[in-house]
């Protein structure tokens, strides 16, 4: 865990009527948090429903007159709540309770839960508040129609239900009030404003400033490895090498492949390009945006990642001459880091704000890097275990194409050969990342 004292807890709890964005916000937290290298879990009210109560639930059951369903739903969350705490207890450093919460009476109730049955906890509520009826509606095509729910329902039938269930929360919706004396941000429709109460730290300041750079338009997000450079060729680590002939020629097909993703200026004029300082990487950067007639940015923050005193040596000349940190180095490439250098996890942290810019984006993003930095920047996109980083697989001469949903990134890749042009997309990694929940038929009296 980095960035704050292991003794200190966090729970952020969810608040909200539904179709709002608070799973979205939960899930991007979680990726973000995990990715960061906290131990974060997403504790989801609606996946206890539906585990204990099934899938059948129609829009009735949400009635807050409906005493027996009321009483199923506020033990459903009951169970959610123990769970967190109870990981809280253990070793987990970050938790978020996602579900409605929209009275005063549940959030006193958590609220005291948490400050009773955890040590040092800190709590922050955030509220996401959305009165844009097109993103509304949006969000309930795109997310709520794929809910296990609605499975069995045609799309006409599953809106019709889900407005009903929407209109019961908005019987007893309270919004977050000062008198409730909370640390609380309120999100109004998706980022166009932002309410902060009495939230302090630097990792609760970290989260507002990531929430502050979400939205939720869709847009590519293209990440590639500079051309090959006579590095590769020679298997050295480091430098600040030129690119080879056959880099240069694969940053000419990857410009014509861009051409053809993007087929009038208008759309190449929407490319938002980042590179590095480094000559291969801005030498390609140059010969792709000469092609597509557009501008790039420089960004040291991409520069890759720094060996130290293994600079310019291959890996047989490290293992002779420095056999110790070689040894290291096998044992885990996570955490070691070269003499005078960097390791993994001190990437994670310089190339931070690279994920807030890409985020932020509406706009289709393009990144022209290093291997080490595009293994962070594609785990975060997919939501890998820090640990996997390091093993990650970015091929030379491949663009990997990222498109982020709600609650899911699909990938596309595409080996280039530099020589003939020749484009294959690479099967076993065109994918889907899903949330897969199974479908139950319960009745939800809880006994």
């Amino acid at each position: 865990m980095q960035d704050c004292h292991k003794s200190q807890k966090i729970a952020i709890c969810m608040v909200g009527l539904p179709a709002r964005g608070k799973t979205y916000i939960s899930r991007k937290l979680h990726r973000y948090l995990n990715w960061l290298g906290y131990n974060c879990k997403v504790f989801n009210i609606g996946n206890y429903r539906r585990e204990i109560c099934g899938t059948e639930c129609d829009k009735t059951f949400f009635d807050s007159k409906n005493e027996q369903a009321t009483k199923a739903r506020n033990e459903c969350a009951q169970m959610a709540l123990n769970d967190l705490i109870s990981f809280l207890n253990s070793d987990g450093e970050i938790a978020i309770f996602d579900g409605t919460n929209t009275t005063k009476q549940r959030r006193n109730m958590v609220q005291c839960s948490l400050s009773q049955q955890c040590q040092n906890v800190q709590t922050l509520w955030i509220e996401s508040i959305c009165d844009d009826a097109d993103v509304i509606q949006n969000n309930i095509r795109l997310t709520k129609l794929n809910n296990p729910d609605y499975v069995s329902m045609n799309p006409e039938d599953a809106t019709k239900d889900f407005l009903g269930r929407i209109r019961m929360y908005e019987e007893v919706y309270q919004k977050i009030e000062l008198d409730e004396n909370l640390s609380f941000i309120k999100l109004i429709n998706i980022g166009e404003d932002i309410q902060i109460h009495k939230v302090k730290g630097y990792l609760l300041s970290k989260i507002i400033s990531y929430l502050m750079n979400l939205h939720i338009y869709p847009r590519p997000i293209y990440l590639t490895r500079h051309g090959g450079s006579t590095f590769n060729q020679e298997n050295r680590v480091g430098g600040d090498c030129d690119l080879s002939q056959q880099g240069i020629q694969y940053s000419e097909q990857l410009g014509k492949f861009l051409l053809d993703e993007f087929p009038t200026q208008e759309k190449r004029n929407q490319i938002h390009c980042l590179t590095s300082t480094m000559k291969r990487a801005t030498q390609t950067a140059d010969i792709v945006c000469n092609i597509l007639k557009i501008n790039y940015l420089q960004l040291k923050t991409l520069d890759e990642i720094n060996v130290g005193i293994c600079d310019g040596l291959t890996y047989t000349q490290i293992a002779i001459q420095f056999p110790e940190d070689f040894a290291q180095r096998k044992v885990n490439k996570l955490t070691y880091r070269y003499p005078r250098g960097e390791s993994y996890l001190d990437l994670i942290s310089r190339i931070e704000p690279i994920i807030y810019e890409i985020e932020r984006s509406r706009e289709p993003v393009l990144v022209i890097g290093h291997q080490a930095i595009l293994r962070c920047l594609y785990a975060y996109f997919h939501r890998n275990e820090i640990s996997e980083v390091p093993q990650l697989e970015i091929p030379i001469h491949a663009i990997i194409k990222l498109t982020p949903a709600a609650y899911y990134c699909e990938e596309i890749r595409i080996r280039i050969d530099p020589e003939t042009g020749e484009r294959k997309q690479i099967e076993e990694y065109l994918q889907y990342e899903r949330v897969n929940l199974l479908t139950k038929k319960k009745s939800y009296i809880l006994l």
